[in-house]
């Protein structure tokens, strides 16, 4: 039962995130070029998400590592919770803790979440692949107990999973 509601968890997560990629919302500048408006407004109502400075969404963009660290924190704690995080320690060598994620990346490698490309490198502003975003994913709902998702074979497992 407790892996049938790991499963049902991330069937859901993955159902809401996997939008991220391809919709919009009436309330981006970029609405026209953007499907599934529902679910970017549900995921805007609840602060899961936000469009860019610009006004922007850019459905056709890709996720950046830190943006998807943003996006778990968010949608685990809440914005309010998530958007307080802080670290006065960076996190890795590339993610300053005056960077405007390294408190969102910092709680996600506490929590066994998420990996750096290196030991001391995260690679903030890399686009995220399938499998890391699928990874993050899978550890965020409770997969991972096991560092299943560690060492070389993370991307087999995590495919496997």
């Amino acid at each position: 039962m407790k892996n049938l509601s790991k499963v049902l968890s991330l069937v859901l997560a993955l159902a809401m995130i996997v939008g991220v990629f391809t919709i919009g919302a009436a309330a981006f500048t970029d609405d026209e070029d953007i499907s599934y408006e529902e679910a970017v407004e549900v995921l805007s109502a609840i602060k899961v998400l936000e469009g860019y400075t610009d006004g922007s969404f850019q459905p056709e963009g890709n996720v950046t590592r830190a943006e998807a660290a943003a996006i778990i924190c968010r949608a685990m704690l809440g914005r309010s919770l998530a958007d307080a995080l802080v670290t006065t320690k960076a996190p890795f060598e590339d993610v300053k803790a005056t960077n405007w994620a390294a408190g969102y990346i910092a709680f996600c490698k506490e929590q066994g979440i998420i990996d750096g490309v290196s030991e001391t490198s995260f690679d903030p502003y890399g686009t995220l692949t399938g499998f890391q975003w699928a990874k993050m994913l899978l550890a965020a709902v409770g997969f991972n107990a096991n560092n299943e998702l560690e060492g070389s074979s993370w991307s087999l497992n995590t495919a496997r999973i």
